[in-house]
């Protein structure tokens, strides 16, 4: 199977950061169907939500994601939340 692209057009330009020095090493991390936001601040704390936009939670550390996700998807197929 081949794919051949023949144009590439641009729908909507990003939104330019009013200071690009403000988040240097701040990065949005994909998990599956999860998104985790990981800041250069001091803070230890890990939002995470779903690609839909429903709260997760906050992690305190990468190491406690998965367990995060997996209480989170045990209260989803309970009919919680």
């Amino acid at each position: 199977m081949w794919l051949v692209v023949t144009t590439l057009a641009v729908l909507e330009t990003a939104p330019q950061l009013s200071n690009p020095a403000a988040l240097p090493t701040a990065v949005i991390e994909r998990y599956g169907p999860y998104v985790c936001w990981f800041a250069a601040e001091d803070s230890a704390e890990i939002p995470v939500w779903t690609e839909a936009g429903v709260w997760v939670g906050t992690a305190g550390d990468p190491d406690a994601l998965n367990e995060l996700i997996e209480a989170f998807e045990q209260r989803q197929a309970a009919g919680g939340e």
